[in-house]
């Protein structure tokens, strides 16, 4: 039988406040440093903390590219920490898909069909 997980919520970065909770936010790398497996990354909001855990995601964690990042949230001191589950490089646009997930927060938010 496979173990389900709950659904990553689409949040920004200065949307995370949770101890835990699974989210996924496209953001900016804007370093890495594979010898610790961690950097930071941005996505207009605010700055995160990645941690990651398998060292196949290190190679998409490259200074200026655009992913996505799927893992478990934690609030820190400073900045929040993202413990990734996964790294995935973005190729879309990004103001379109900004524009996509604020429709979709509206639509679903306001109970509107």
């Amino acid at each position: 039988m496979a173990v389900k997980r709950r659904p990553a919520k689409d949040l920004r970065i200065s949307e995370i406040s949770g101890e835990g909770e699974r989210v996924s936010v496209v953001c900016t790398v804007v370093d890495f440093d594979p010898s610790d497996m961690g950097g930071h990354v941005d996505d207009g909001t605010g700055v995160a903390r990645v941690a990651l855990d398998d060292v196949l995601f290190a190679q998409k964690m490259t200074a200026g590219s655009v992913v996505r990042i799927i893992g478990r949230a934690y609030t820190t001191e400073d900045i929040p920490l993202i413990r990734a589950e996964v790294v995935q490089a973005f190729d879309a646009d990004l103001d379109t898909y900004r524009s996509i997930v604020s429709l979709e927060r509206r639509v679903y938010d306001e109970g509107a069909v």
